[in-house]
């Protein structure tokens, strides 16, 4: 199954939150094991697994760029080519497996903008 989902930027830099977007779309699929892809099809926008991000720093992205040696004057797509446009899980009992505090972040570096992410489920 593939699912679209549609998102809104507003900033230039910013991170939302996907998990429960991408939660929704694997058990909407209806497997129960097998294997989830998550793919953004932008050259400034990425996807990334990781450890929940505080509210605060969710729509600032100095820290986690300035982690990788990254600043503000790097080129957008350089920015999400490091991130990455692409995740690949594993779906257990109709859900995508994720450790206790992680959680699925589509970054974007060229907003405001409108932006798709795709979700593939297999098994």
């Amino acid at each position: 199954m593939l699912k679209k989902i549609q998102l809104q930027t507003k900033s230039r830099e910013e991170a939302h939150d996907v998990t429960a977007q991408v939660q929704r779309a694997v058990a909407e699929s209806g497997v129960r094991e097998g294997f989830v892809i998550i793919y953004v099809p932008h050259d400034a926008a990425a996807v990334s697994i990781h450890r929940t991000l505080a509210e605060e720093d969710a729509p600032k992205l100095d820290r986690i760029l300035e982690a990788v040696n990254l600043d503000q004057e790097t080129p957008e797509y350089t920015k999400a080519a490091f991130v990455a446009p692409t995740e690949v899980g594993v779906v257990e009992e109709g859900r995508m497996v994720l450790g206790d505090d992680q959680r699925i972040y589509f970054y974007e570096f060229d907003g405001p903008a409108e932006r798709q992410l795709y979700v593939y489920v297999g098994s």
